[in-house]
């Protein structure tokens, strides 16, 4: 025999099989614990969604195989019929359709062609008004043992059609419920787990960056509670129209947030500006076909498809700036393209069993709720990246504020305090001195810097400056002030004096530092000093005050022969305090 014939009989042969299979009863035996329903089950479309079950009865021979439990697309209601019969003494069994969004579906329990039973399920149904308060679609049939029966159930949906049609005994379904129910809890809990941070990172950081990705981490946390039954059962059960349009109204919500995220977390407008206001009209179309859904004015199926079709979008749209970003070595972009190597596998699975092209089972039910984990995983990372450029940004300005507040508040030369940063500096100080502890400032004036700048050069009398700054520096404490006013003028701010006589002994030790000569220019040069001091707030409370005694102090010193330490006698014409600014 040709090799072309055997296999033609080989395909006539299985095809035959399958209808044999699908016409005889399924046996239904409480050690197997749970039955798939489809190789014993045969269907029939009806694409105006008029027949009713007397005209289905009479069609009984136009019942066909079904091609298995993902049935795509389609508009009308589809009729599917399984004879079953219940082995041994016990015929209680659970009839299970876990496909959650399925709009409606009616069953009929037949004795030949009687009905025994009729029931509605579905997720137009209410609520408290289903027979069973589970996840997926669930009857409970009593079967008398022995006995054949028919099962008829008429599936109607605005969205795809997919009917995992299986019987349980109460102990498997309760089994697979449990083990279902922990699944979901975990991937919804590390859900709202990373949209409370988003959020409370929103409230901190004020970036619309996290609120944007709480908005997409909302709709696909939403959208699998949907899918997988738990939201309404657990969540919006009450809330019949978001039951009934969870599904498109949540992808439609996060796939808006995360077109909005993905331009900003990339910065896509710095890379492509015409990408990026591609990005925004999508990310537009998103979020204005998500109100026009919840108002009315868009349907279901026109709502699941501009979901299904911009739902890659993102991720196609910015992955020429992932790229740059790459190879500019920013780390958020390997993270990026990690998350959507999973996330791209998560939606073709998705998509494809949208659009009927993939069986239904445990991967395809799950997987892309495993990859937009995945994704939404390394997104935290990208966000901890973002978070971290933030707080360098904030550090960056700190610095150049502290950079700027010191060039305005120290002198360039030498490094000390300017006239500006005595009077900032002096504000604390005097406000916590008194009698007890006073707080002395002393004027110095240098004698002979002249000659040494006009002799040796200014680059030399700059040197000379930078070290008497440092001498002045290594007579006092750490806390506390030395001030170049300008030219020659040095101020020097000294709190916690107990008594005068300590304030001259101070001032008298700096005198005497400087007995000892300078190293500028390759040699050495001598300099003194004239200092001039007052006390606060023996002598005055304010720094302008203070000043004007210690100058005229130091004058008074020049005038007496110099290199000489002399306090600031009260006089007319001095005011007696002056704010310091």
């Amino acid at each position: 025999m040709p090799l072309y014939r055997l296999l033609l009989a080989l395909l006539v042969w299985l095809a035959l099989a399958g209808v044999a299979a699908a016409q005889s009863p399924m046996d239904l035996d409480r050690r197997a614990g749970v039955h798939d329903a489809w190789p014993h089950m045969t269907m029939l479309a009806d694409p105006q969604g008029t027949l009713d079950l007397g005209q289905v009865l009479a069609r009984t021979k136009d019942f066909t195989p079904g091609a298995g439990a993902n049935l795509g697309r389609r508009s009308g209601a589809v009729w599917l019929r399984l004879p079953v019969q219940a082995m041994g003494s016990d015929g209680r069994w659970v009839l299970d359709i876990d496909y959650p969004p399925l709009d409606r579906i009616d069953v009929y329990l037949l004795d030949g062609q009687r009905l025994e039973r009729q029931a509605r399920l579905g997720d137009h149904i209410d609520w408290a008004q289903r027979a069973l308060q589970t996840r997926s679609h669930a009857l409970v049939l009593d079967l008398p043992p022995g006995q054949p029966r028919t099962v008829l159930m008429r599936l109607q949906t605005t969205g795809s059609m997919l009917a995992p049609v299986a019987f349980y005994t109460h102990e498997r379904f309760e089994q697979r419920e449990s083990r279902e129910q922990a699944l979901q809890g975990l991937l919804a809990g590390a859900g709202l787990i990373l949209l409370l941070y988003s959020l409370a990172q929103w409230l901190m950081l004020r970036d619309a960056m996290f609120i944007l990705y709480a908005l997409t981490l909302l709709g696909t946390t939403a959208f699998f509670g949907a899918l997988s039954g738990v939201g309404p059962q657990h969540v919006w059960g009450s809330f019949s129209w978001f039951s009934r349009n969870a599904p498109p109204f949540a992808i439609l919500l996060g796939v808006c947030g995360a077109f909005f995220f993905a331009l900003r977390a990339l910065e896509v407008a710095r890379y492509s500006p015409r990408v990026a206001w591609v990005v925004r009209i999508c990310g537009a179309l998103a979020g204005l076909t998500a109100l026009a859904f919840a108002a009315g004015a868009v349907d279901y199926v026109t709502a699941q498809g501009v979901g299904l079709a911009l739902g890659p979008a993102p991720m196609l749209l910015v992955l020429p700036t992932a790229f740059k970003r790459l190879r500019e070595g920013d780390r958020a972009a390997v993270y990026l393209l990690l998350g959507w190597s999973f996330y791209s596998v998560g939606v073709l699975a998705i998509v494809g069993l949208l659009s009927g092209l993939l069986p239904v089972n445990f991967w395809s039910l799950h997987g892309f709720q495993f990859a937009s984990l995945v994704e939404m995983g390394t997104w935290m990372l990208v966000l901890a990246e973002r978070v971290q450029d933030i707080r360098r940004g904030v550090a960056r300005l700190q610095m150049d504020r502290d950079r700027m507040h010191s060039l305005a508040h120290t002198d360039a030369l030498t490094g000390l305090l300017n006239r500006r940063g005595l009077q900032e500096a002096m504000a604390p100080a005097l406000a916590g001195c008194h009698p007890r502890s006073s707080l002395v400032l002393y004027l110095l004036d240098l004698d002979g810097f002249k000659p040494v700048n006009d002799t040796l050069g200014h680059d030399a009398g700059d040197e000379l400056l930078v070290a008497v700054g440092q001498r002045l520096r290594a007579q006092l404490r750490a806390s506390d002030l030395v001030c170049r006013l300008g030219g020659d003028e040095f101020v020097l701010v000294v709190p916690g004096i107990s008594a005068e006589a300590d304030a001259r002994r101070l001032g008298e030790k700096v005198l005497k530092a400087f007995g000892e000569p300078f190293q500028v220019a390759g040699g050495t040069c001598r300099v003194g000093l004239t200092i001039g001091y007052a006390l606060a707030p023996q002598d005055d409370r304010g720094l302008e005050g203070l000043l004007k005694r210690a100058d005229a102090a130091m004058y008074a010193g020049k005038q007496a022969g110099k290199n000489r330490v002399q306090r600031g006698a009260a006089g007319a014409g001095l005011a007696s305090q002056v704010p310091a600014a």
